[in-house]
């Protein structure tokens, strides 16, 4: 599917229809690096940004990122995951994305909670061994019972 892209002022929004892959929710720490360099307008120098945020849900195309600093739709990313629990004991996970679309603004979510602002990052590229890392991690995920994965982390949820 081809992905257009819609200009609101300063800020873009890619147009990017049905998610292909089902979202797992989690909080996964996760590092964002910007691959293409900003210029600074005060000294004229360039920089990248790095930060270190928090997933609120993640697929195998794709993670939303929440952050009060959101990064402009189309811009390119290199997300480092911290999965501590992986079998193979290697405990990052390194992907190339590109921002698909920003919330700049809390939003009314399901259940009348607030969403964080944020952006949704489609996966772009990576090895065949990390794909392959981040859908056994996601399995596993998958494969918990229904009550023992909060919303926000992989942290249990206290039963009524």
């Amino acid at each position: 599917m081809k992905h257009g892209v819609i200009s609101m002022g300063q800020w873009r929004k890619a147009v990017t229809g049905l998610q292909q892959f089902q979202r797992v929710a989690t909080a996964v720490p996760v590092r964002v690096s910007t691959v293409d360099p900003e210029v600074d307008p005060t000294t004229g120098r360039t920089f990248f940004r790095t930060a270190k945020e928090t997933t609120a849900n993640l697929s195998r195309g794709g993670a939303y990122v929440r952050t009060w600093e959101p990064l402009a739709a189309g811009r390119r990313v290199i997300l480092t995951f911290d999965f501590s629990e992986r079998q193979d004991g290697s405990q990052e996970l390194q992907l190339v994305g590109k921002v698909a679309w920003t919330r700049r603004e809390l939003t009314p979510g399901a259940g009348s909670r607030l969403e964080q602002p944020g952006y949704g990052v489609e996966f772009i590229e990576g090895s065949r061994f990390q794909l392959d890392a981040l859908s056994a991690h996601l399995t596993r995920l998958e494969s918990k019972p229904l009550g023992t994965v909060s919303p926000f982390g992989d942290s249990p949820v206290p039963k009524p």
